[in-house]
């Protein structure tokens, strides 16, 4: 029994550190958070909110030149090598912006992977936490933060766990991703979740290293989950902010006479009723004159205003059931994770402003 229990061990550390690699010193520039030169793809300034923070072998070993792309688990795009988890992480960048952050130890690790399984295991069982290198990032300018890693042994490395020490990651919304070579996540993100003590952790993403380059559409249907792919804004919107309490949650007006005649009154602070698990109700101090569009249909994330009850609501379940009486208006939506209108009290104070003036 012994024997097994070492030797399903000994196969799962071959296979999940299989799923890292190295980084090729002489690639091109790209959009990394501590580089001073570069800015975001695709991306004003202003909505560099997002973080892609990962962590790999391939940049954090001494590996010959010549490594076998086989034996590292590497993606080769473009005669240029990157890590099976560095890939995930650019295919997240692609789809919804952000800027790349490679976590990276001071002292690389062994290319040998029977010294690498004895410092994995010592680390993890001591509490190791390995030293990294020093950047510029600050935290404090992202609201966003993806945490990209192989599974080794099926947790995280500690070199993450070194990086959610290092930042206050405690008022930021965190996404766990992650590689591995058939034996899933383990029990990395309630790791993440512990260590990064984040106000909001949302659903995880986990893909096999061998179906990694064949993987964008199960990462931007992912994406599309959580709520991510309505972080970019189309054209003539107005990005808003909804505080309640100390939960800020992100938004949108739609460029139409409603909403830019509403637009006129923020900020304003609504008192709010949960009514029948899907939404949050309160009167308003205006009287619009705008009033065309009204329809007794919403999606999830809408955000109403209703002329025959005088208010303005903020549906986040049911779409399929939404059996209402009267006319709503939609005049914007909630683009953040909508599952914290489920914990919320049944009265609060939610108020709507400008994110930039």
């Amino acid at each position: 029994m012994k024997k097994f229990l070492l030797s399903a061990l000994i196969i799962s550390m071959i296979c999940t550190l299989a799923s890292c690699t190295k980084d090729n010193s002489n690639r091109k520039s790209e959009n990394y958070a501590d580089s001073s030169q570069e800015k975001t793809a695709g991306l004003p300034i202003e909505k560099n909110r997002i973080l892609i923070a990962y962590f790999s072998r391939y940049g954090n070993t001494d590996y010959p030149d010549d490594v076998d792309a086989s034996t590292s688990a590497s993606v080769v795009i473009d005669k240029e090598r990157y890590g099976t988890t560095e890939y995930m992480a650019r295919m997240i960048q692609k789809t919804v912006g952000g800027e790349l952050f490679p976590i990276r130890t001071v002292t690389p690790y062994t290319d040998d992977f029977d010294e690498l399984r004895d410092v994995n295991h010592n680390e993890m069982e001591n509490n190791k936490l390995p030293e990294l290198q020093k950047s510029n990032l600050d935290i404090s300018n992202y609201d966003t933060i993806f945490i990209g890693y192989p599974v080794w042994a099926t947790d995280v490395p500690q070199a993450v766990v070194s990086f959610l020490k290092k930042y206050d990651l405690s008022d930021k919304t965190v996404i766990p991703f992650c590689t591995h070579d058939g034996y899933g996540a383990g029990n990395s993100y309630n790791s993440i979740r512990v260590e990064s003590s984040a106000k909001n952790m949302l659903e995880a993403l986990a893909i096999e290293a061998k179906d990694i380059k064949d993987s964008s559409t199960v990462i931007e249907n992912w994406l599309n989950s959580i709520g991510m792919l309505s972080k970019k804004t189309d054209e003539g919107e107005t990005e808003i902010a909804i505080q309640i309490g100390n939960i800020t949650l992100d938004g949108v007006l739609y460029n139409t006479a409603l909403a830019n005649e509403i637009k006129q009154y923020f900020p304003f602070t609504i008192s709010m009723t949960k009514y029948a698990g899907r939404e949050f109700y309160g009167g308003v101090d205006f009287y619009p004159e705008s009033l065309e569009g009204g329809q007794k249909t919403f999606e999830n994330g809408d955000i109403t205003y209703c002329e025959d009850h005088h208010n303005m609501a903020i549906f986040y379940a049911q779409t399929d059931n939404p059996n209402l009486s009267v006319n709503v208006i939609p005049i914007g939506k909630v683009i953040s994770d909508l599952s914290v209108f489920e914990n919320l009290d049944n009265r609060e104070e939610i108020t709507f402003s400008l994110k930039h003036k």
